[in-house]
């Protein structure tokens, strides 16, 4: 089973895994990194037109790496396509560029070093059923083509994107051996989360949760002045991106609740909110 595949899957999946030699680990990733070089020729040859049989199987072959595994996996041609065409290549491409921007950022760096490697996951297996489909002899090899050479541009942008950070390979391991587990909701949260998301990105704007973010977005430029004077922060391009992604941004989440709220409001409220709020700013906010 790939090494991504069971850093998504369960605890006990990782921590089999958490057993895994290190030089290993990054025997894999230093193979994977090297075989984008051979898809991007073989994915010019099928760009021209010009391709074989072989090309594909070759494809096949680069694609099958330690990193992931999809037997078992079956998944239907039109599903795939569909599937493929749900986000626009654009959208795709800016939360790459603002999972970047979150990696240097203490309080969340494991987190979104994760979702990178969540990211390519989900590209690389893309690719690989892709290039089944094309073996398979598909009706639809242009539209399939044309999708596995956007999620080679993608999976291109991420490896230049982590290549950048020298800490990403250590992130990684860490994570591969399981020595960090990245903390999932357990289900009174996931209630919460259901709820919470649903009202955010609701078209009413009324009610406390409502309030709660309107506050925040208001209060964040006041919490930034608050750091910058502590000599904690200074101003940059991306300034509030680290502010909400930092320790002292939960603390102000915390108190504009209890400020807005007379009710005590739990810590998994607290958790819940947090998280969303990240995700819809780091990646989804214009």
């Amino acid at each position: 089973m790939g090494i991504l595949n069971h850093l998504f899957g369960s605890i006990e999946s990782l921590a089999r895994e958490a057993k895994a030699d290190e030089e290993a680990i990054l025997k894999n990733w230093t193979e994977y990194i090297a075989s984008v070089k051979h898809k991007r020729i073989i994915l010019e040859k099928l760009r021209k037109g010009e391709y074989l049989q072989k090309d594909l199987q070759k494809l096949k072959e680069v694609l099958d790496l330690e990193l992931v595994d999809i037997s078992g996996e079956e998944k239907e041609e039109e599903e795939l396509i569909e599937d493929l065409e749900k986000i626009e290549q654009s959208k795709k491409i800016k939360r790459i560029r603002r999972l970047e921007q979150c990696l240097g950022y203490a309080e969340t760096r494991y987190e979104y070093a994760y979702r990178f490697l969540e990211q390519l996951h989900s590209i690389l297996k893309d690719e690989i059923h892709i290039a089944e489909k094309l073996v398979e002899g598909s009706k639809n090899s242009d539209k399939l083509i044309a999708h596995i050479r956007s999620q080679v541009v993608l999976e291109i942008g991420i490896i230049r994107k982590i290549a950048k950070r020298e800490t990403f390979v250590n992130l990684f391991l860490v994570l591969a051996k399981g020595e960090h587990i990245i903390r999932q909701f357990d289900s009174v949260e996931k209630r919460i989360f259901k709820s919470l998301q649903k009202i955010m990105y609701s078209d009413s704007e009324e009610g406390i949760t409502h309030k709660w973010i309107a506050e925040v977005l208001d209060k964040i430029e006041d919490k930034f002045r608050e750091l910058e004077a502590e000599g904690i922060l200074g101003m940059h391009s991306d300034v509030d991106f680290e502010l909400v992604n930092r320790p002292e941004f939960v603390d102000l989440v915390k108190t504009i609740i209890r400020d807005i709220r007379a009710r005590k409001v739990s810590e998994q409220m607290i958790n819940v909110f947090v998280h969303i709020f990240r995700e819809w700013y780091n990646h989804e906010r214009d």
